[in-house]
């Protein structure tokens, strides 16, 4: 192909008027080649070093510097804010055991071009090398704390007190000599304290912090004509003498660790029996050879126990066992230890109602022949039975009534070995219409393990129920361990769910030492199911 001269002459003016054009534009109107820097990330996940945090970063080397922020509450408020130039940082002095959320972000040298905020993680830091023990529900009172260590190093010489919120221990509102006698008992229990209000307390040796704790004290001990208070009387029978003579309504105050009788007591009134506080667990002791009953025609409000054991003969011994006539507003056992009875509460004889049964925040074990409400005449009935928040193992019978009941709740308990093989979860052997649970039974949040074999054998499998034809059950996030099983009339729906291990596998020790704290974290109902004291992740 040929070209005229003329063309090619036009071709390349254009050509060169090009190229200067784009070199005059590049000179007067220069692009930027800088862009924004990138989130920083870690070169190794956070980790903890005592109270410290170490981070780090990879290096960005068009990075200026870096700022830290560091949160306890996923950034709602800024617990610390660190500038640096460095990528590797140790952000110290923070709070033991203590979980810290951190964030960066990278600068530039033209803060336009900064990093968006990384958010790097959360670490706890470590728990500070102590010699103290961890408080125990039993080591507060309303108005007192016990405090005990282990003996290692320098003799603990010191107590400070300071403000539940005063985390780094800087004003101390209570300060106590340790003694040599308090060193040789390694405790010391310092008074002076308010009810229901928490503290940091923590121990020292001549002025060398060696451990500190939070503690909680709890709600003060109710006050006024109505408290019959019989701590600091060392005669086993006063509660037996004193219940006849007391008002309408009293409350009976017990001492912690000590031993009480009945004395075979009907009651005609209403009344708590409730233990003081006390630095021993279980409270006060209630034998009950001889049992309560109710005093023939009496109109009874309620009957509370709290905090208290009620233990006696596995044979032939209950907490009630009534025969005659009458009625109670409420028979209720709260945060009470119910152990080694023939039965709980039976009605055998006379005619009657209660009105509401219940069962919380307690733990009962051992009941033999009976159930924990044995209704064993159609005369009484019961209204509604309620169990919450409680640990039941190995009982003969669970629930047996010969009349209606309005309701029955069990809610975030822990059952285990209950009833014996073979025999009905709940029984209800009343005349046709006289054998159901009108509004229905709930069982809810709990676990249940398998059935209670005396004799020790292999086979615990238990029935459901007995009668009950016309009562609907509704059960919610219930779980059974892998043993459990029917062997006759079961319960709809139930459980929703079937743990794959046996209960020593889902359980630390619930056969010798009664302990159902959960020990697989694998567990899916391990935060939500069982009594909540046994729970993982509380």
């Amino acid at each position: 192909m040929k070209f005229r001269r003329g063309t090619i002459n036009r071709v390349l003016f254009v050509l060169v008027t090009g190229i200067m054009f784009f070199y005059a534009c590049k000179k007067d109107n220069p692009v930027s080649q800088e862009t924004r820097l990138f989130r920083p990330v870690l070169n190794e996940q956070l980790f903890a070093e005592d109270n410290s945090i170490i981070v780090d970063m990879g290096d960005m080397k068009d990075a200026a510097s870096y700022t830290l922020e560091v949160s306890r509450d996923t950034f709602q408020t800024i617990e610390l804010e660190l500038d640096t130039d460095t990528n590797y940082v140790e952000i110290d002095s923070l709070l033991w055991n203590t979980i810290y959320q951190v964030r960066a972000t990278a600068h530039a040298e033209d803060s336009e071009f900064d990093s968006k905020v990384s958010d790097l993680g959360a670490v706890r830091t470590q728990r500070f090398p102590s010699i103290m023990e961890l408080p125990e529900s039993f080591d507060v009172t309303d108005v007192a704390a016990r405090i005990k260590w282990t003996r290692g190093g320098a003799l603990v010489t010191g107590i400070k007190v300071f403000a539940g919120n005063d985390e780094k221990l800087t004003t101390p509102i209570i300060e106590e000599e340790v003694t040599p006698e308090d060193q040789n008992k390694e405790q010391k229990i310092v008074h002076g304290l308010d009810p229901s209000t928490s503290y940091q307390i923590a121990i020292y040796s001549d002025g060398e912090l060696r451990g500190w704790a939070e503690y909680k004290t709890k709600e003060a001990l109710p006050l006024g004509d109505n408290v019959v208070d019989l701590r600091g009387i060392d005669d086993p029978s006063i509660l037996a003498e004193t219940l006849p003579t007391i008002a309408n309504n009293s409350v009976v105050l017990l001492e912690s660790g000590k031993t009480y009788t009945t004395g075979g007591y009907s009651f005609d009134k209403s009344v708590t029996i409730r233990s003081g506080y006390g630095f021993e667990p279980g409270g006060a002791i209630i034998d009950c050879s001889s049992n309560f009953n109710i005093n023939d025609g009496s109109a009874v409000d309620s009957v509370v126990f709290r905090d208290v054991t009620l233990t006696g003969s596995f044979d032939s011994n209950y907490v009630f066992n009534i025969n005659n006539s009458g009625s109670i507003g409420e028979v209720k056992f709260q945060s009470s230890n119910i152990r080694s009875l023939r039965g709980m509460l039976r009605m055998k004889g006379g005619a009657g109602t209660i009105d509401k049964y219940t069962i919380s925040n307690s733990v009962v074990d051992s009941i033999n022949g009976y159930a924990l409400l044995t209704v064993d005449t159609p005369d009484w009935s019961v209204g509604d039975i309620t169990i919450e928040n409680s640990t039941i193992s190995r009982t003969q019978y669970f629930l047996v009534s010969r009349s209606n009941t309005n309701s029955i709740t069990i809610e975030s308990s822990t059952i285990n070995e209950a009833p014996e093989k073979g025999r009905q979860m709940f029984r209800w052997r009343g005349d046709e219409g006289n054998n159901n649970v009108l509004n229905g039974v709930k069982i809810h949040n709990t676990i249940w393990g398998h059935g209670w074999n005396m004799d020790g054998e292999e086979d615990v499998s238990v029935s459901g129920v007995d009668g009950m034809e016309s009562t609907n059950f509704d059960i919610v996030n219930t779980y059974t361990t892998s043993q459990f099983s029917f062997s006759g009339d079961e319960i709809p729906g139930f459980p929703n769910f079937v743990y794959g291990g046996t209960g020593q596998d889902l359980w630390v020790s619930p056969y010798i030492d009664g302990d159902f704290n959960i020990n697989d974290s694998g567990f899916a109902g391990k935060s939500d199911a069982g009594d909540p004291r046994w729970r993982l992740g509380l």
